[in-house]
């Protein structure tokens, strides 16, 4: 029987959806992710705004050099997910088999299928046009007998197209292909093979399985084998837990004000120990990451013993590993705090410990549901206080999660 992978992108997912919120922006350059005076990244931008050279990743004020007639969006991270999960929701009317690997990408297995749908092809056709109806949203697809491939066919089938690769003709499809356009070949890899003078799939074709294998190691296996098509077949329908849970933010004006890294060092914290604790976990490696504004980036990890999900002990681990990096005496334009090394929060309370560890575990419960009935800002706690009216006059700083 013939595997049928599918992977589904979908079109500029983020301006996508603000068009369904807003039609006037149709046929415009848009670019999701910036506000007025925002120094943050772009998210998404239009086929519109990719023509000036906009992409995601680009700064804000490089795309506003490309194309100041844009229009700029900030973006509603919430709103966004609400419609992911919904639509992965279709997807799952259809195959119990989907895996989500981003917000706007998945993956459907519908091996089997055609026996109660009809030919894959026309089964996918439906799919699409089911989230276009449903949405009002563009989505391009992929089939193949294996994920590699699947999700070529998708991209190269952008924007709004479908695409199959049919069985057997798999290694013919790749041939064509500039190596820049396989995932996994990144910009160091990349390198290395235009340094051996290859440019496309089919000229790594033409070289031998032990000779990639001396030249890049295991890395040539995967060569190897991805020159002729051949990729991962499983269809995960449950994400494994995560293992890190982090947030950073970049600030709307570079600043060395130590109460103002403090308080912000602390929100971060907070906002942390919120998620770990609503998974269930605690984590044992508390990470601090800072980036300077001449753009040089430090990482810093400290352990937390057995593993925490305590906003002050998180804080406090994250505030020590900072400090010595502020006698730097350059401003700071990025502030991150990550908890890793995730496990479930079920071990045994230590004979002299469990009275605090309890009265702690009561408190974070409290205020973990205070702030689920009221917002999160309905509470604040010590330092994070006065940050509630802190503003900068170039705009708000810029939040991101992980």
């Amino acid at each position: 029987m013939d595997r049928h992978i599918v992977h589904i992108d979908m079109d500029a997912f983020f301006v996508s959806v603000e068009r369904t919120r807003d039609p006037s922006l149709i046929g415009k350059p848009v670019v999701v992710g910036a506000v007025e005076g925002s120094r943050g990244v772009v998210t998404s931008a239009s086929y519109e705004a990719r023509r000036y050279g906009i992409h995601s990743a680009m700064p804000v004020a490089a795309a506003r050099r490309l194309c100041p007639h844009a229009v700029f969006v900030p973006g509603s991270l919430g709103v966004y997910s609400r419609v992911s999960r919904a639509i992965r929701g279709i997807f799952e009317t259809w195959s119990p088999l989907v895996e989500m690997t981003s917000i706007d990408e998945a993956y459907i297995d519908l091996t089997g299928f055609d026996r109660c749908y009809g030919p894959v092809l026309g089964t996918v056709d439906r799919i699409l046009r089911q989230v276009r109806e449903t949405f009002g949203l563009e989505l391009s697809a992929g089939v193949a007998t294996n994920r590699l491939v699947a999700k070529i066919a998708s991209k190269t089938a952008k924007p709004s197209g479908l695409l199959r690769v049919l069985p057997g003709c798999e290694e013919a499809f790749m041939a064509t292909l500039p190596l820049g356009r396989v995932p996994g070949v990144g910009d160091s890899l990349g390198a290395r093979l235009s340094g051996l003078g290859l440019s496309t799939v089919g000229e790594l074709q033409r070289l031998d399985h032990d000779l990639l294998v001396r030249v890049f190691g295991a890395t040539g296996e995967w060569l190897y084998a991805m020159a002729r098509g051949k990729g991962g077949l499983r269809v995960e329908s449950e994400r494994p837990p995560a293992k890190s849970v982090g947030h950073s933010v970049t600030f709307s004006e570079d600043t060395v004000d130590r109460r103002f890294l403090d308080g912000v060092l602390y929100h971060l914290a907070e906002k942390v120990g919120a998620r770990v604790r609503r998974k269930g976990m605690v984590g044992k490696t508390v990470t601090l990451r800072l980036r300077y504004s001449d753009f040089k980036t430090v990482t810093r990890a400290a352990s937390a013993g057995a593993g925490t999900n305590c906003d002050s002990e998180i804080f406090e681990k994250a505030r020590a590993l900072m400090l010595p990096l502020l006698e730097r005496r350059v401003r700071v334009r990025l502030l991150g705090v990550t908890l890793s090394g995730l496990r479930p929060a079920d071990g045994q309370l230590g004979l002299f410990t469990a009275g605090s560890q309890v009265r702690s575990l009561r408190f974070y419960r409290t205020l973990d549901r205070l702030r689920e009935k009221y917002g999160f800002s309905s509470v604040r706690k010590g330092r994070a206080i006065w940050l509630e009216n802190w503003r900068r006059p170039s705009g708000e700083a810029r939040q991101k999660a992980v």
